[in-house]
């Protein structure tokens, strides 16, 4: 494990250095600015559409699919995300990742429009993401064979390994139970929702992500409140540590932007290609309907949730930095963890739990525990649905059925017993596999999203004129002489308001 640790850490490097900042952060301003800055113009609008119910035979409603791509996003990156945030880059890491959030939800609208206007159906059921709008947006046959490979490895087998260790972590923490149990456990209750396919996926995922989310925003509320006087310190600290060195506080402007913007595109997963497919399963009308909708997602996760918890973690002092800064001074018993956790060069869960113990005492670490088993679990879930996307299109067309029934039957048992093994690794390279799948994916996916952006904002034009006539958008697929869309699909789809046109 040790020479795989090391291998890992420094794969991370050149693949998390200057060019994933100016990838994610460039991409981002890019499309915001393409697009006139659509997330803050029309920000009643995009939080409008995610409650669409519309769905079918063959797809699901916006909001089954926000809540599935939700399901991916407000999990491990915002909770024991954002503690690993400050140890590494300091309390000034949490500006970059709120900003990151704003900018990635360009990103994410993008990719996620993209997606809806390549889809296809196949076998019954829509499908969509990076690679089919490598092959049928760009013609790049190939390329999408090879991303649907990287996605589908890097989804199944690798990214699990931070939400499965976190949700061992915490319930180690919080009950004592050995991690080998929890995991055993987590592997078990995965199989029986996966073998039930996208349907139980997004069923699972409509009914804990509402409930998970506004829970865990209460409690944060409450601390807020009894912290009230302390949170413009808490700001100017944040402020401060996002500009320069703080000694103990921050490595520096250099260190709190990768760590903000690393963590952030981690817990929105903005630009990875995870949000599309579930994107493009969603029944709806016009494509920008459910970029709009995702690109909410992205704030919800990460401008609010993420800042939650940092905020959380600030006001009460439960946090310690890797330049030396230990936490707990209000708390001496809170000192003491911290210390301890300190000298284990510990960065996770633990962190959270302490600083809601400061209001909920001994009952905090079993409400985190079950809070980010809740998070991280439907984290699992949706990672699971994204690799079954890949695995669909490496083994599309006709004649194929069996060879996808039995791929399919290897990724429900072979996901599951790869998360017992991730959930009894150690914290540092559980985070750098998840880490290095994502980063690899991302630089992966962005190509193919900045090359059909041209396309994503003629779409967004379109939109945008009829919002202005005073319709309801739909897509007219006659309208725009592009290869690779699936015209036969949009017009069965849009029927009624072509009909209605004539």
């Amino acid at each position: 494990m040790e020479a795989i640790g090391k291998f890992v850490d420094w794969a991370n490097g050149p693949i998390w250095g200057v060019g994933m900042l100016v990838l994610i952060v460039g991409s981002g301003l890019y499309l915001s600015v393409g697009m006139g800055f659509f997330q803050f113009r029309h920000f009643k609008d995009m939080w409008s559409r995610i409650i669409d119910k519309q769905d079918s035979e063959s797809g699901i409603s916006s909001f089954a699919s926000f809540c599935t791509t939700m399901a991916m996003r407000i999990g491990t990156g915002n909770v024991a995300g954002v503690a690993v945030a400050l140890f590494k880059g300091g309390p000034g890491a949490l500006f970059w990742m709120v900003l990151a959030g704003m900018t990635n939800s360009a990103v994410c609208f993008a990719e996620c429009t993209e997606a809806v206007i390549f889809k296809t159906r196949i076998d019954g059921q829509y499908r969509g993401g990076g690679t089919y709008c490598a092959e049928r947006g760009l013609g790049w046959k190939a390329y999408g064979a090879f991303m649907a490979a990287v996605i589908m490895i890097g989804t199944a087998a690798f990214m699990p390994a931070a939400a499965t260790y976190t949700i061992c972590d915490g319930f180690e923490s919080a009950l004592h139970i050995p991690v080998v149990i929890s995991a055993a456990v987590i592997a078990l209750i995965m199989a029986v929702v996966v073998i039930g396919g996208v349907k139980r996926i997004s069923q699972v995922a409509s009914a804990i992500v509402p409930f998970m989310t506004v829970i865990y925003l209460a409690c944060t509320v409450i601390i807020l409140v009894m912290n009230i006087t302390r949170i413009p310190a808490a700001i100017s600290l944040i402020l401060k540590c996002a500009f320069s060195k703080q000694a103990l506080m921050g490595g520096g402007l250099g260190i709190a932007i990768q760590q903000g913007v690393k963590r952030g595109t981690f817990s929105s997963a903005s630009g990875m290609g995870e949000a599309s497919p579930t994107a493009a399963a969603a029944e709806t009308s016009h494509p920008v309907k459910q970029g709009m909708a995702n690109a909410a997602g992205v704030w919800l996760d990460t401008v609010i949730v993420c800042t939650a918890s940092g905020i959380m973690m600030i006001l009460t002092g439960c946090y310690n930095t890797q330049f030396g800064y230990i936490g707990g001074e209000r708390f001496p018993v809170l000192h003491e963890q911290l210390a301890a956790l300190a000298a284990e060069n510990y960065s996770g869960v633990k962190f959270v739990q302490i600083a809601v113990s400061t209001v909920m005492g001994s009952a905090a670490p079993l409400f985190i525990a079950v809070m980010l088993a809740l998070f991280s679990f439907t984290c699992l879930i949706s990672y699971y649905y994204e690799a079954e996307t890949g695995m669909v299109y490496l083994f599309q067309g006709d004649g194929k059925e069996g060879i996808r029934k039995t791929a399919t039957w290897i990724l429900r048992i072979g996901m599951p017993i790869l998360i017992f093994i991730w959930g009894n690794i150690e914290n540092g390279l559980a985070w750098n596999i998840s880490d290095l799948a994502l980063g690899f994916t991302t630089w992966v996916n962005m190509l193919v999203v900045l090359l059909l952006s041209p396309k994503c904002f003629a779409a967004y034009r379109d939109y945008e004129a009829q919002m202005k006539a005073k319709k309801d958008p739909f897509w007219d697929p006659r309208k725009f002489d592009w290869k690779g869309i699936d015209k036969e699909m949009w017009m069965n789809i849009n029927k009624k308001y072509i009909e209605e046109e004539k």
